[in-house]
């Protein structure tokens, strides 16, 4: 929308200030001197251009092998939609094993910050702190001071390896949503996720076990866990069908006895006028029961006897997750792993693919990747591309109504194509990533590009209108309009040129804005050198081809009827 506006703006001054001020200025004497760098810019490029038309063959050729060649850097360059963004902070991330009391918790939290305080200057941290959640969890959040190293990545990679491990809790580098919002922000926030799904929650927990060291070891992937939130611990009592029987007790009757010793059991409603409150009857202290005192209870058989509690059930204490997911009706268990240095989401993915394949699932279970954050990196692509070819129609429809003609339009809208190319040679040559950022800056490349062709093809046109061969109306209407083209082009990329050399990012820590600006600077300066050369190369082969077709045509009218002096006639004119 900003562009669109600043855009129609500029057209209206064009319009209308520019030629009235323009008439009420002094014109400038023609300077015709053949001295200056850029006349002797032009009677060279006016050389090199008939060298071209002369040899159509040997440009032709020339443009294929640009195109090949180009192929490389597109390969070459590392796609990440939406990652890439280094910020100064990242969270370290306690996942309990257990219930523990705020001491036992405050205890791991101190052994990582004794060794972050005892790291300080050689990872660079400006200030830590540490918090505890409300549903009984733990993080750490690390400022670094981002002046004193150019790239956080390797150094959180290190960090991630050496932090100390714990007996109670997986300690690791990882998102958080502790205060300060957003979540781990910085280079830990890429990640990856992928969800095994089944029927089961102990068949998923023991295929995560399973699959979690071959993923640790798998290259790339670092702080491989289970992303289920902390574990507490389960008090879990099974009813012995047999054993209770031989004491004269059904299943249901042990069951409510256990209940009745740890729940309680609920009494009639207590009427209060309208109210009603619910009333239920327990041991006091029965919250704090651990199996020592279940151990203690007995109950009363048929014939009298005291039979203890534990003689007919099954005890044990294991680990149980907070929540359980869900997703598609089936169970899911969500594993997360982090990215290390230099390894984009797309390559970490294929990763996991080729581990989990390998993996003899049950049937029923699978895995799949957690989409719930957002578009992966496939999606995203598929969608701007969906962008990008509403863009290119909806600027060959505005070209072919002006131009009156399918031709021009189809010769202009090569320099599109050489841009896009000259967007991956600068990103290939930089190493930098291609990342959401820089298709948008695609997308703004599109609309500047095809001006440099629309300014030379309407010179030539008019040229070959004023009775001027096709091919000294193609030279002398590039040489002349090679000066403003390269003003423009100037202009356009020394105005990125700030942009792409710093690290603003949007909103302060969202993505940086130089991917853009690159994808400007490198598709504008490539897309004109290559059309300079090449444009009106394309243009004679398209109008040679435009020349061919009306005189199928006309032959194909001449033979139901038309008389064979007007057909010759229409073929000279």
């Amino acid at each position: 929308i900003t562009i669109s506006v600043s855009l129609l703006a500029s057209w209206l001054v064009a319009v209308s200030l520019i030629p009235m001020a323009s008439a009420r200025m002094r014109t400038p004497p023609v300077v015709r001197s053949s001295t200056g760098v850029i006349p002797r810019l032009q009677n060279r490029y006016a050389r090199l251009l008939r060298w071209t038309l002369e040899h159509r063959g040997k440009s032709v050729l020339g443009i294929v092998l640009i195109i090949l060649v180009s192929l490389i850097p597109i390969k070459m360059t590392k796609i990440n939609m939406f990652g890439g963004d280094e910020g100064g902070e990242v969270s370290v991330y306690y996942q309990f094993k257990g219930s523990f009391t705020k001491e036992q918790m405050s205890d791991e939290v101190l052994k990582v910050e004794d060794f972050l305080n005892a790291n300080r200057k050689r990872f660079h941290i400006l200030q830590l702190y540490s918090w505890y959640s409300e549903d009984g969890g733990a993080s750490t959040r690390v400022t670094f001071d981002t002046e004193k190293t150019e790239r956080l990545k390797p150094l959180i990679d290190t960090l991630s390896k050496e932090l100390p491990k714990s007996a109670r809790a997986t300690i690791g580098i990882g998102d958080n949503d502790g205060p300060g919002g957003g979540g781990g922000g910085g280079p830990n926030a890429e990640s990856l996720q992928v969800r095994l799904t089944g029927d089961s929650t102990q068949t998923l927990n023991e295929l995560a076990d399973d699959v979690i060291p071959f993923l640790a070891r798998a290259p790339g992937l670092r702080d491989v866990r289970i992303d289920a939130g902390d574990q507490n611990s389960e008090l879990s009592m099974r009813v012995d069908r047999e054993r209770a029987a031989a004491f004269g007790f059904s299943a249901e009757e042990v069951s409510r006895f256990v209940g009745l010793a740890l729940r309680g059991a609920p009494l009639r409603e207590f009427k209060r006028g309208e109210n009603e409150v619910p009333v239920w009857v327990r041991f006091a202290g029965a919250e704090e029961y651990g199996v020592a005192d279940v151990a203690a209870f007995t109950v009363t058989s048929s014939d009298g006897r005291a039979v203890p509690l534990l003689a007919m059930v099954d005890v044990s204490v294991k680990p149980a997750a907070t929540e359980i997911t869900r997703a598609n009706r089936q169970t899911a268990l969500t594993i997360q792993a982090n990215l290390v240095d230099k390894v984009t989401p797309e390559e970490a993915r294929k990763t996991i693919e080729e581990t989990l394949k390998k993996v003899s699932f049950p049937a029923g279970y699978g895995f799949t990747f957690d989409q719930s954050g957002g578009f992966d990196d496939g999606e995203a692509i598929q969608q701007m591309n969906f962008n990008l070819l509403i863009a290119l129609v909806l600027i060959y429809v505005v070209m072919a109504a002006v131009f009156e003609s399918l031709m021009f339009p189809a010769a202009i809208m090569s320099g599109v194509l050489f841009s896009v190319f000259g967007v991956f040679w600068l990103f290939w040559l930089t190493g930098t990533e291609f990342n959401i950022m820089a298709f948008i800056g695609i997308l703004v490349l599109m609309g500047v590009v095809v001006n440099n062709g629309i300014v030379m093809i309407e010179h030539i046109n008019n040229l070959r209108r004023r009775g001027m061969s096709r091919t000294d109306a193609l030279v002398e209407g590039s040489r002349e309009r090679l000066r403003p083209i390269l003003m423009t082009m100037g202009t356009a990329i020394l105005a990125m040129v700030p942009i792409a050399m710093g690290n603003t990012q949007m909103g302060g820590d969202g993505p940086s804005y130089f991917p853009m600006a690159r994808a400007i600077a490198g598709g504008l300066a490539f897309s004109t050198i290559v059309s300079l050369l090449f444009l009106p190369t394309i243009y004679a082969i398209l109008d040679d081809m435009r020349a061919a077709t009306s005189r199928t045509i006309l032959r194909a009218r001449g033979r139901r009827g038309v008389p064979g002096a007007a057909v010759a006639a229409i073929n000279a004119e």
